[in-house]
Parts: C-alpha cells; sequence; structure tokens
C-alpha cells in the first residue's frame, strides 16, 4: 500500500521520500505544483498535484492508503488547513503521522504556530484515528543553514539571540527517518515523539565550530529576541509572524529547548547526526559555502 506524504517538498518532506523510497515503499505525494515536486523528488514517488482541502482531491489521493504523513506549511492558518485534513480523515482508520514542534513550546498559551499545533494535536488524540505525534527540535537545516551562516557570510559575524543556552539542534534527514518508520510500523501508535539531536549546543560552540572548519575567526554578537522581532519585521515579516520568532527564542534562551532524547535511535537504530557533521558536509574548505 502507498504511503501519502503531505508537505512533501519543504524542509522534511523530501527526505520523508526517500526514506520511504529506501525502505522499498511506495509513496504518493499530494502537492500543489505537481512540477516543482517531480523535479525535487524525481521518480521517487507518484505525484499528484491538487489541494488538499478540498475533499474529492483528498479523497482521490487516499485511495488504497494505509498511513498519512501531515505536514503543512508555517502560516496564520496552518491549524485550519490540517484540522479540515483530520476531518477528513476521520473514522477512515488511516494512520495520521503529525509533525508538530518543540516539545517545550506545545502549549496553548505558546508561539503562535505551537499552540496551532497544541490545539491540532488534542483534536487528533481524541478523533479515534490511528496516530502517531513527531516534536522536533529546530533544525540544523533551518537555525544553522537558513539562518546562521548566509548571515556570517554576509556580516562576518554570527548573531547569538540564546545568550549561553544551548539547543538539541536535529538534522531534518533524522526527522525523515524516524517519520518513515513510524509511517510503515505500528509499534508508536498512539504516542507522541519528542526528537532532537545527541546534545544541546550554544551558539559560541557553533562559532567554535564553523571556524576550525573555515579557517577564519567568527565574531558572535549577543542580541535579544526583541531584536530579532526588529530585524524581521524590518525585512517584511508579517507581525504574527515576528511575535512567533521572537517567543520562541526566548523560550531557548531560557533553556527550555535543552532537553535530549534518544529517539532517534531507538526507532531508526542509528545516533542522530551532529552539529560537527552537517558543519563538514555544509561548509566548503575555503570558507563558508551555505
Amino acid at each position: 500500500m502507498p504511503v501519502l506524504v503531505l508537505g512533501a517538498t519543504g524542509n522534511v518532506g523530501p527526505h520523508v521520500v526517500n526514506e520511504l523510497d529506501a525502505l522499498g515503499e511506495s509513496v504518493r505525494v499530494l502537492v500543489r505544483d505537481a512540477g516543482r515536486a517531480r523535479a525535487l523528488l524525481g521518480d521517487d514517488a507518484e505525484v499528484i498535484g491538487g489541494d488538499a482541502t478540498d475533499p474529492a482531491v483528498l479523497a482521490s489521493a487516499l485511495d488504497g492508503v494505509e498511513s498519512v504523513f501531515l505536514l503543512t506549511p508555517h502560516a496564520f492558518d496552518m491549524s485550519d488547513f490540517q484540522l479540515r485534513v483530520i476531518r477528513e480523515l476521520r473514522r477512515t482508520g488511516i494512520r495520521i503521522v503529525k509533525l508538530s514542534g518543540t516539545s517545550s513550546a506545545i502549549t496553548p498559551d505558546g508561539p503562535h504556530a505551537c499552540r496551532q499545533h497544541w490545539e491540532i494535536e488534542r483534536v487528533l488524540e481524541a478523533s479515534g484515528q490511528p496516530f502517531v505525534i513527531l516534536r522536533p527540535n529546530s533544525f540544523m537545516q533551518v537555525l544553522v543553514g537558513r539562518l546562521m551562516l548566509p548571515a556570517l557570510r554576509a556580516t562576518g559575524r554570527i548573531m547569538n539571540p540564546l545568550g549561553s543556552a544551548g539547543i538539541s539542534l536535529i538534522d531534518a534527514r533524522d526527522v525523515g527517518a524516524v517519520a518513515a518508520r513510524v509511517l510503515t510500523g505500528h509499534d508508536w501508535d498512539g504516542q507522541t515523539l519528542a526528537l532532537t539531536g545527541p546534545r544541546a549546543i550554544t551558539y559560541p560552540e557553533i562559532a567554535q565550530l564553523v571556524s576550525a572548519r573555515t579557517g577564519s575567526a567568527v565574531d558572535v554578537v549577543d542580541i535579544t529576541p526583541g531584536d530579532v522581532r526588529t530585524s524581521l519585521v524590518a525585512r517584511g515579516t508579517e507581525e504574527w509572524e515576528a511575535d512567533h520568532f521572537a517567543e520562541m527564542y526566548e523560550l531557548f534562551r531560557a533553556g527550555e529547548s535543552e532537553f535530549v532524547t534518544d529517539t532517534v535511535q531507538q526507532v531508526t537504530g542509528r545516533p542522530p547526526r551532529t552539529v560537527e557533521a552537517y558543519l563538514d558536509e555544509t561548509l566548503a574548505p575555503a570558507g563558508v559555502d551555505a
């Protein structure tokens, strides 16, 4: 039976598809931009173009499916989208594997997107559907690859909104590996799994790792979550999203995402990738090539 993947073209989705393919599973993806998905995923998946909130489109994509990976874009109305999908799947018996957010922020009064995740999780748990919830800490590919290294390339400095607190960053590929296994097995049904890297690491420690790999000293500049918000708004980020990120950084700064779990090892049989390994792959010998 094929596995249906929603959100197949983002940070995690392609890794879910690749891992399912490596496991010999049949993969189907439902995306708005079928051309982009085919270019990104190649022949690893059956691609269906359409809107997952259209009942007819979703019903067609679900034909013969046993499990669905539920991931949608970070958006103001994310919960509306995901809850519509959950309603369409209710009473079908199809297992839903939902990608959520970092455990420390999934509360009814947490940052904006995490409040939405909290609501979706509550509905999913009460829906009667078989489910697994995955709560990854922040991704190396985002916090380091998309935010930290480009800023370093542009300014020669790393901006540190976390102070002395660490964060147990996880590689998106490890999230994909965990997702593929819970999508195709039943050992974790009904569970909420917190996913982290092998240790909590601070921004100054990351700067030292970058410096060792590039041969250039890296300055670390302490800023506040409020400074992050101001910078985001100045670059055109919507107010709700800027608020969300400022609140997330406040939590990280307080050490709320320093916790470490062995879930990746338990589910996949291999340890999670380290920040060191990620930087080895991401940094060219002559400098930053993010």
